[in-house]
């Protein structure tokens, strides 16, 4: 291969990006494990945005980041956001169990974010998930 303007740049680029592929999307900076706990929970959370307050939306919902991975029971928390349309915004959260998610819904933080968003968000809510277990 040519080494020209292009390729190092490329290269460079991917070189510097590399740490960033094990960057934490797990709660805590938590490992992979091999298995789902048995009782885990998904849910997929979604909120929509005022036109022209998805700054101000993204800002709340990534208040949340830090505490919520922080949380016992919290796998992963991820915060998404709409690349064809930026006033939607998606949580996806991994639980260990129920009961850690009905505690995340009680927490300082989680109680605070309702009057963050007020007055900036059109419509919310989730929908959660439970691992089928086959045979």
């Amino acid at each position: 291969m040519e080494i020209n303007r292009r390729n190092l740049l490329a290269g460079s680029a991917a070189a510097a990006a590399w740490p960033l592929l094990g960057s934490p999307c797990f709660a805590d900076d938590k490992k992979a494990h091999g298995e789902m706990p048995k009782d885990a929970v998904i849910l997929v959370a979604q909120v929509k945005a005022k036109a022209g307050k998805e700054d101000d939306v993204r800002q709340a919902l990534a208040s949340m980041l830090e505490p919520t991975r922080k949380e016992e029971g919290c796998i992963h928390y991820i915060l998404h956001q709409d690349a064809g349309d930026k006033t939607n915004f998606m949580f996806y959260e991994v639980w260990a169990n129920g009961d850690a998610l009905k505690k995340h819904g009680q927490t300082p933080h989680m109680k605070a974010l309702g009057p963050k968003l007020n007055g900036l968000t059109d419509k919310g809510g989730g929908v959660t998930f439970y691992e089928l277990v086959t045979p």
